[in-house]
Parts: structure tokens; sequence; C-alpha cells
């Protein structure tokens, strides 16, 4: 691999010692033929440069903004800084540089891509990257998904991929559709790996997790994204108690190790009747596939109980009013299940063609079990204040799933 350095990583150990850098121009001041100054930018920060040497401007001659140039030169203290030497500010003194690759969009551009309309930015996202405040996000969401997986790593959790082309089910959105090579059928992108992570535990895998890729084809806001990620988990022979605790734990630790913080737990605890009295909300629904409370388990199945006014094994995880993470206790019998999903309006034979499969694998003696979906951008973008999920996402798409970058959703063509 090429040697060379990164802006950020040069200090006043390296002062009147050689440097090679590769930088995108984002500004040059010319002083005549005997003194330019250039703005060098590269993935970490900017860096001014001086051009003393005539023959260097000469050849500097054709450069223009937005070019890549692989550059030489020595570390100096910058010209003309009031401060101690211990705050000074480092330019480089150039003494030969390569043009790497040449500036040829015909695009009026600011550069540095800064103070942008919002969708210039996201259109342009691959040069809004290159502005560390940027890229600052997206660092720290890959070091808290790098803290979060060696947490559960630790803890003996498997991460296991789930489908991406699958089969619709009822968790509150709509799904997106994907056409099929078999003519009439088709698949639809998970919400969430639901009913899958509950086929691991059947099949005795019983801690699982994965940072999945999920999909709701719902209108969206400031804190919705159409696709995002989440963290998403479950485990064998639990309880609400034992997932809280792990939740706690896990949060204590990775955001110590990502922000410092020092979180105190046990969180505080509301019933969805405290909590909606001081929202004023009104947010109970869950996906069909909670537990109830043991008591109304018999009375739900001998239709001796009105359905709501049954309470299931459930929780959330609320921060600034945001709902963060949602959990519960799982069905794990196919009497209790098929039930629930009749309750909801689905008919024998809707069960059978929707769910046969899932419900069939119930019936190999599954094992009680329980876990969460946690929103990771949500959850980052409450902490650090963000205005937009589409901040936390290398390339977002827009509040009407429009995406600025590619221009998708593409119309149908007949070739597809």
């Amino acid at each position: 691999m090429t040697s060379f350095s990164l802006i950020s990583k040069l200090t006043l150990k390296n002062l009147n010692k050689k440097t090679t850098l590769y930088v995108w121009v984002i500004n040059i001041n010319e002083k005549g033929n005997s003194l330019w100054f250039i703005t060098g930018q590269d993935s970490s920060g900017c860096i001014q440069i001086v051009v003393k040497n005539k023959e260097l401007i000469s050849q500097l001659k054709d450069i223009k903004k937005g070019d890549l140039l692989k550059i030489g030169g020595i570390i100096k203290i910058k010209k003309g800084e009031k401060v101690s030497k211990k705050e000074a500010e480092l330019e480089i003194e150039l003494t030969k540089f390569q043009l790497i690759n040449a500036n040829s969009s015909n695009k009026d551009l600011p550069f540095p891509f800064v103070n942008v309309k919002e969708d210039n930015k996201y259109r342009y996202r691959y040069l809004d990257l290159r502005n560390s405040s940027s890229k600052k996000l997206l660092l720290i969401k890959n070091k808290f998904c790098y803290e979060l997986r060696n947490f559960f790593h630790k803890k003996g959790f498997i991460d296991i991929e789930t489908p991406i082309l699958s089969q619709s089910s009822p968790e509150g959105a709509k799904c997106f559709v994907v056409p099929s090579n078999l003519k009439g059928r088709y698949y639809t992108l998970p919400q969430s790996p639901q009913v899958f992570k509950q086929l691991l535990m059947v099949g005795g895998l019983g801690k699982y997790y994965q940072i999945a890729k999920s999909f709701r084809n719902e209108d969206a806001r400031s804190n919705r994204q159409i696709e995002f990620s989440q963290l998403d988990l479950e485990l064998s022979f639990t309880s609400v108690k034992e997932i809280k605790k792990l939740v706690e734990k896990f949060l204590k630790t990775v955001l110590k190790k990502t922000f410092g913080y020092q979180i105190k737990t046990p969180f505080l605890a509301l019933t969805y009747q405290e909590y909606n009295q001081e929202t004023k909300k009104y947010e109970t629904f869950r996906h069909p596939f909670t537990i109830p409370q043991k008591k109304y388990i018999k009375p739900l199945l001998n239709n001796q109980v009105k359905p709501e006014k049954v309470i299931c094994e459930a929780f959330d995880l609320v921060l600034n009013g945001e709902e963060i993470l949602s959990g519960s206790i799982r069905i794990h019998h196919a009497e209790l299940q098929s039930k629930v999903l009749e309750i909801l309006g689905y008919n024998q034979e809707q069960r059978v063609k929707n769910f046969g499969y899932f419900l069939q694998a119930l019936e190999f003696a599954a094992p009680p079990h329980g876990g969460i979906g946690l929103g990771i951008d949500r959850l980052l973008a409450t902490i650090l204040q963000v205005k937009s999920l589409k901040e936390l996402i290398a390339f977002p798409k827009n509040i009407d799933g429009t995406c600025s970058l590619t221009g998708t959703p593409d119309l149908i063509a007949d070739s597809l």
C-alpha cells in the first residue's frame, strides 16, 4: 500500500519533516507568480498548501477546484499565527505534486461542498461526505456498531443473517413488493426478521442477533426512513426482566465506550397507562407474535375475555419522547398463535397460506423465547440531537421515499 499521511494525523512532532498527502483542491488563492495558497482537503480534514517555487506555480496553472492531487512537502507552522507554538496551525510547503484525477464535471458546485440546499446535499452526497462534520456521524455509527457486536459476541450471541427476499407479515406498515421470475408471484422486503428469528429459536440457536436491514412502506418523517438499520435480538428461556437487564447492560457498556457516557441503571419503568397519560398518546399496538400474560391465555383460547382487555408480555424503551426499542416475549404454542391470528381476522385458509410454515414449526416443541428490535439510527439521532435520520445514513431516502442521488424509484420497464 502506498505510504501517505492524513491531514488530521499531522502534529508538531512532524514539524520540518517531509510528508505525502492525497488532497482534493477546494480553494486556490493566487498571489502572483511567486506565491500561491491552495487549500487541500482529504478524508480527515483541510490544510493550507503554500507554493513559493515559480516552476511549481507554472505547473499548477491548469489545476482547478475539485482536482485530486498527490502532494509532497515540508510540514511548517502557518505563518502569521498569533498563538503559542502548541496551538499553532500547520501548513505544507509544496515541493512536488502529481495530478491524480481532474474534476471533469461541468456542474457549478461550491468547494468545499458546504452550506448547500438539502436536495443538493444528498444529490451529491459523495461530495458532502468529504466534509468532516458529515463523515463524523457515520464514524460514530461505525464505532457504536463495532462496540455492539463486541458486546453481544462476548455474551455468546451468534450473528446470523436472515432473508431479505421474504413474505409479508402483519407488523404495522405496508410492505415493499419485489417481482419474482415466477409469473404472478412476488416477494416482499422484511419489516423485521421477526418470524425468522423465532424459527432460529425453534432450531436451538438460543442466542441470536444481527444488525438487520429493515423496510417499511410508510410515510416518512424526519425521525423515520423507509429503509433503516436495527439491532435485532432473540434468546430462548428468558423473561421480560432478563431482557430488560440485558438491554440496560448493553446500552450502559456501549454508550460509555462510544461516547464516554455514564448512564444510570435500572431505567425508570412506567406502565403503558402511565406513559399514555404523560404523552397523550395511545400506543399499544404489537405484532401478533407477542404472548399474553399467563392469566389471559386460557380465557383467550376459550373466548372468555375480550381481546382488547388482554395485556401482553411486552415493553418499549423511550428516550426523549422517541420510541427507541420494542421488546416482548413471543408466543411459542401453535394453538395460541393460531387463535391470535384468528382474532385479528385471518381465516383458516389465510392462516395456512401466510403462516402455515411458522405454525408448523411451533408444533415441534418450540422453546419459550423473547427479544427486541432497537432502531440504531433513531437512537443515535436522539443522542446526537441531529435533525434527521438522513444524516446517519450514507445514502438516505427523502421524506417521500425518493432518492436524490439515484432518482429512484424508477418507472417499471417492460424488460423487468
